[in-house]
């Protein structure tokens, strides 16, 4: 009995460990549309967006990815891509007071109860699904079922007396799925 017992125990400090402290790395270098796998160059000229997009290649602790990055509509995407040219997601920059009042409330408890002081930094709603629901989404502004929207928020927290930035992601419920401190390395050009 007292086996099982830590045995949950040590898989529930895991878990919370897992959600709590990752540490986050990325580093964008823009790079030209040669480079671009050819799979991702079709997906974004299907869309026929009239708006120039730019390519960066990003790097992290552990994975890399292709990104297109444009303005459409007023608001800015952001659509990532595996390094063969697979899509896995969207994100569209939004601005909080966007956000339904119950996700922000909800939101707004899990950062009061990790910071001392907080500010919001930037908001993105993420959208992630099959290759043609994204094609849908992108082209009409309407989407399935499907696609899971997340909301990507990075935060300048204060705890104690130290400051740091962090990215939080919610599920659409206003669920913490993960926490990420960002850190930072000698670089001349580091986005997040």
């Amino acid at each position: 009995m007292h086996k099982l017992f830590y045995l949950i125990l040590l898989i529930g400090f895991t878990y919370s460990n897992n959600l709590f402290a990752q540490d986050k790395f990325e580093k964008e270098s823009r790079i030209k549309r040669s480079y671009v796998p050819s799979k991702a160059l079709s997906f974004m000229d299907s869309l026929n967006f009239k708006s120039k997009i730019k390519w960066y290649k990003e790097e992290g602790l552990i994975r890399k990815s292709i990104e297109a990055k444009f303005k459409h509509i007023r608001s800015k995407y952001s659509i990532e891509f595996d390094t063969l040219g697979n899509i896995e997601d969207v994100e569209i920059q939004v601005n909080w007071k966007e956000i339904e009042s119950n996700i922000r409330e909800s939101v707004s408890a899990q950062f009061k109860l990790d910071c001392s002081k907080h500010k919001i930094v930037k908001v993105q709603k993420q959208y992630t699904g099959s290759e043609n629901e994204l094609f849908l989404l992108q082209k009409t502004g309407i989407y399935s079922e499907q696609i899971k929207i997340r909301y990507e928020i990075i935060v300048r927290c204060k705890q104690q007396k130290e400051i740091n930035l962090f990215e939080y992601l919610f599920n659409d419920k206003a669920i913490l799925v993960n926490k990420s401190k960002i850190v930072f390395k000698n670089s001349s050009h580091l986005e997040y």
